[in-house]
């Protein structure tokens, strides 16, 4: 029996076959290792994200999401200038993604470059103009770069679009302190604090605006909320323990001087409050051991003190 030969069309086809379960095994590959990548990011193994997401960007060099990925994967592990090379990437395939020119942004906010960072929030804005985040991160940007009352704008927008978001609050009530509207400082660190009632930084700006409109009182009650939320933290009873120091609440005051010369024994003016506050309590011994030793770790204002209470 003669069997005839397939001819030039017959190769053809057989051969676009071929090409074609190559193409839709090398899909298959770039899926799974999309899937794996995912799978490694949601568990903060950027490295293992990254090695994944390159290998399907080897595979499909087109691949917006894997772009976009492998960026935020970069930027998490603070390697900015790579996650702007993706995002770049990500940007020149898909020139209407809001999502990468955002990304990207917020990296350059990241490298301090804030004139490219507001260009890119910008277009963002452009593409996407309900982004709370964009309008927050621009806000920020335009703060840093002494654009106060802009950013105060781009802050209002951010908390229209979303009002439960407390960061927006904080950095608006920040730069209203800076400008001296202390009232409206307050207002907003107090809507952060009824938002989330763990945001400390709220407490602790609020603390501050507080004692500047004489409310004292009010102020350590914040301290001493923060205090509990971060112990660790040993500035905030140095700054309440000058309150109470204000307020003649000298006991108050010596254990949170205290608790800050544990932490630092270097800290001078701990040791000079500490001394001050055991002076009025009548302890002068020990109170002038505090003055010099705030004066031999530079606290000039305790050789004062020491003339005129330690002789």
């Amino acid at each position: 029996m003669n069997f005839k030969s397939p001819g030039f069309y017959g190769n053809l086809l057989r051969g676009i076959s071929v090409l074609f379960l190559l193409l839709e095994g090398c899909s298959s590959t770039a899926s799974l290792l999309f899937d794996s990548a995912n799978e490694k990011y949601s568990h903060r193994d950027y490295y293992g994200a990254i090695s994944d997401l390159s290998e399907v960007i080897k595979i499909d060099p087109g691949n917006y999401d894997a772009y976009l990925k492998r960026g935020k994967s970069y930027g998490n592990l603070g390697n900015h200038d790579a996650a702007i090379k993706d995002y770049s990437k990500a940007v020149e395939l898909d020139h209407d993604s809001y999502q990468a020119y955002l990304n990207r942004g917020i990296e350059y906010l990241n490298l301090g470059i804030y004139n490219l960072a507001i260009d890119n929030l910008d277009k963002t804005i452009e593409l996407e103009p309900g982004s709370d985040l964009a309008y927050f991160s621009r806000g920020y940007a335009k703060n840093l770069t002494g654009k106060s009352e802009e950013a105060i704008k781009d802050y209002t927008k951010a908390i229209e679009l979303n009002p439960d978001y407390s960061h927006a609050y904080v950095n608006r009530g920040n730069i209203k302190s800076h400008l001296d509207d202390n009232k409206g400082a307050i207002e907003d660190f107090s809507k952060a604090i009824e938002i989330d009632p763990y945001e400390i930084n709220a407490y602790i700006s609020r603390a501050g605006d507080k004692a500047l409109t004489g409310d004292k009182k009010g102020a350590i009650e914040d301290f001493t909320t923060a205090i509990k939320l971060k112990p660790a933290y040993t500035d905030l009873y140095y700054r309440r323990g000058e309150l109470e120091t204000d307020l003649e609440l000298c006991e108050q005051a010596i254990n949170d001087f205290s608790k800050v010369i544990d932490e630092d024994s270097t800290n001078s003016g701990a040791y000079y409050f500490k001394g001050m506050c055991l002076i009025k309590l009548k302890k002068k011994n020990e109170g002038c051991k505090d003055l010099v030793k705030a004066g031999e770790l530079g606290y000039i204002y305790s050789y004062e003190q020491i003339q005129k209470y330690c002789k």
